[in-house]
């Protein structure tokens, strides 16, 4: 199914530009409204033809039947891209269909991709991935500021950082993110759902161990401005 996603001030000119794109009528494709035009933002549709191929049947089929066992009012869009079939959640049930941080999500995805891939080979094997109104490209937007800003105050305070729990998902974007960050390292700790991601300093880049050492120094070069030397004259003069 070749769609294609359009902005424009309003629905019908964001509609009358996909159809320009794609070469065809309203009566041949099917239109999707993503988003309404408002003050801040414009109008968003998709354009879908509505051939499908055998593979894309088979995937809606089997998610509509996960999402009907599972008692969820959802609208399905599915589409067979280069790397493999996509699935695009909506409906009044595409909350819980989410979850929580995306967990349900990945959760959804890990089932279907065991079902559909379970007697086929490695080389026939598809790879299926299930979404809802973009959230999974907003999440790790979220997820990579949230990365860069705690690896900079991991360097700023000088110790290590402790995130919330995330899936395996989320933990991913994290180490991805900062896998190419000189300063700082990432590893994830603790089991299953509670597992999370700890950013630290490499080298053990400890600045609080540093600053405790430069300290020490600076006593044993200037014993004057130690703490037991004071507490001594305090004594002396008590006496």
């Amino acid at each position: 199914m070749k769609s294609i996603e359009t902005q424009g001030k309003t629905v019908d000119q964001a509609i009358e530009l996909g159809l320009y794109k794609l070469g065809k009528t309203r009566a041949e494709v099917k239109i999707t409204i993503l988003e309404e035009a408002g003050l801040f933002n414009k109008a968003r549709v998709r354009l879908s033809s509505n051939e499908t191929s055998e593979t894309e049947d088979q995937v809606k089929n089997l998610a509509e039947e996960l999402f009907s066992k599972m008692g969820l009012h959802v609208t399905l869009f599915v589409e067979e891209t280069e790397d493999g079939i996509k699935i695009d959640i909506g409906g009044q049930d595409a909350a819980i269909a989410i979850g929580k941080h995306g967990d349900s999500l990945e959760a959804i995805g890990q089932i279907l991709n065991n079902i559909y891939n379970k007697d086929k080979s490695h080389e026939d094997a598809i790879r299926i991935f299930v979404d809802s109104n973009n959230y999974r490209s907003r999440r790790e937007a979220t997820l990579t500021q949230l990365a860069k800003k705690m690896a900079s105050k991991a360097i700023r305070e000088g110790h290590n950082v402790r995130l919330e729990p995330m899936t395996s998902y989320e933990r991913r974007i994290i180490h991805s993110t900062l896998a190419d960050d000189g300063r700082v390292e990432t590893e994830s700790q603790g089991n299953e759902p509670n597992r999370y991601v700890v950013i630290k300093l490499k080298n053990g880049n400890d600045r609080r161990k540093e600053k405790r050492e430069e300290r020490k120094v600076e006593e044993d070069l200037n014993p004057e401005n130690s703490a037991e030397p004071m507490e001594i004259e305090e004594r002396a003069d008590n006496d």
